[in-house]
């Protein structure tokens, strides 16, 4: 073999791991470009600005659909090196149609949540189903966290993920989409965070309801109830008070002799 084949193999050597992580890096970067646009365009909430949102990320959860995506975008990277390896460049051509492949795929398997004023929303898979959920249904919630298995880019396999949970008031349970903990937790705990505080605006007002109510019974039973004898006594006796409250009686002072 001679030194210009040598240089051929190196050079394969070593562009392979860089091609396999181009592809990763190029789809992560359309992915998120598609993604902000399809948010921009085509948020979850309709009617309401949404408050606080969270989605599946693909690079960091531990799930065999986003390993599938992972494995297609690092093959679009294969693909290219297989074809400076051979010299048909028309693997060229199939390594990019598997990174728009990648990017479709994940945007077809894309779970989003999303939280508005009133409501609770979340799809999985753009273009599926949109579920609206009124908060005031709702009876509690909780974020969980768990240890899964798979195998993720990031920290191989020790992965942990997250998602939110919602109980209603029928007592059916909702689990919402998973994502990474590592690095999706703050969004699930500010779409939670939003949802506590909207049942607590909720629990506020109905005691300020139920309180009202009891106050106008307690009064209209009062102004329908007979008047006594020892009622009018307190209320002179009241009446009393208050004027020696606000003017005292104090005793005359003694003229002094001289």
């Amino acid at each position: 073999m001679g030194y210009g084949g040598r240089v051929k193999i190196l050079f394969l050597v070593l562009a392979l791991p860089f091609l396999l992580a181009l592809g990763a890096a190029a789809h992560s970067l359309l992915d998120r470009a598609v993604k902000a646009v399809l948010w921009a365009c085509s948020p979850l909430a309709t009617g309401e600005p949404e408050a606080a949102t969270y989605e599946r990320r693909v690079y960091h959860t531990a799930d065999p659909q986003m390993t599938q995506i992972v494995a297609v975008a690092l093959g679009s990277g294969l693909l290219v090196w297989l074809g400076a390896a051979t010299g048909w460049s028309w693997l060229y051509g199939i390594g990019v149609l598997a990174l728009f492949a990648a990017v479709g795929l994940d945007i077809w398997r894309w779970e989003r949540v999303s939280a508005s004023a009133n409501h609770l929303w979340f799809q999985r898979g753009f273009g599926g189903t949109v579920h609206q959920v009124e908060i005031e249904n709702i009876r509690d919630l909780s974020v969980e966290e768990f240890d899964v298995g798979g195998l993720t880019l990031r920290r191989g396999k020790h992965n942990r993920v997250a998602r939110l949970q919602v109980r209603m008031n029928d007592k059916r349970v909702i689990a919402l989409p998973k994502t990474d903990a590592e690095t999706g937790l703050d969004d699930v705990e500010a779409v939670a965070n939003h949802l506590r505080l909207r049942l607590l605006q909720r629990e506020d007002r109905e005691a300020l309801r139920r309180s009202s109510s009891l106050g106008s019974k307690a009064a209209s039973a009062a102004g329908a109830a007979p008047s006594s004898g020892k009622d009018a006594e307190l209320r002179h006796a009241l009446r009393l008070l208050r004027k020696n409250a606000l003017g005292p009686d104090l005793p005359r002072v003694a003229k002094s002799s001289k």
